[in-house]
């Protein structure tokens, strides 16, 4: 069972789902207390990254009217903290192989990692989409965390120079760095 401190760890950032200020509990859409916290919210406080689910404190029980929580000194970005990197990984058709990609992403780091046989043709790649509004996420949950978006190449990400300016200006646009594990 969680104690205490880590609630008020999750209370030093405003939630990115439903926009309490820092120092409050997240909310229902009904304006009440939520049973539990919104997973973007503290998926970044490095001590609580393992836990699947972290409980308001008593005082704040679900159905509860909105109050102001506490003043909470603004969160200090820590120096040592490790920046957060989003894996996408694809291959165009079945017969190619695929798990050498994930492979190397995670050994560089990247968790968690995103993968799908499907070709660059196909306008809407699922499996991309979900990477890329992880990374933005994260981003907006944290500001101050480095998320780094990384893929085995270049090719891997899109058709044509046109396609991957789009996307990396998109990355830049959130603030998110894009890393090519080999090529140019």
């Amino acid at each position: 069972m969680p104690d205490l401190a880590e609630p008020a760890a999750v209370e030093q950032f405003d939630c990115p789902t439903c926009e309490v200020p820092a120092g409050s509990t997240c909310r229902t859409r009904g304006g009440k207390v939520a049973p539990k916290y919104h997973t973007p919210r503290f998926m970044l406080v490095p001590q609580l990254r393992a836990e699947l689910e972290v409980r308001t404190p008593a005082d704040r029980g679900p159905g509860r009217a909105w109050e102001m929580g506490p003043a909470i000194d603004a969160a200090v970005p820590e120096a040592t903290t490790k920046p957060t990197r989003v894996g996408y990984a694809r291959c165009s058709t079945a017969q190619q192989e695929l798990q050498s990609q994930p492979d190397a992403l995670e050994e560089a780091g990247c968790d968690p990692v995103f993968s799908e046989k499907i070709s660059t043709r196909v306008k809407v790649r699922p499996e991309f989409v979900k990477a890329m509004g992880f990374a933005r996420t994260i981003k907006k949950a944290v500001p101050h965390q480095r998320v780094i978006f990384t893929v085995h190449e270049m090719k891997r990400l899109g058709r044509g120079a046109a396609e991957l300016l789009t996307i990396a200006e998109d990355l830049r646009h959130h603030g998110i760095q894009l890393e090519l594990l080999t090529g140019p």
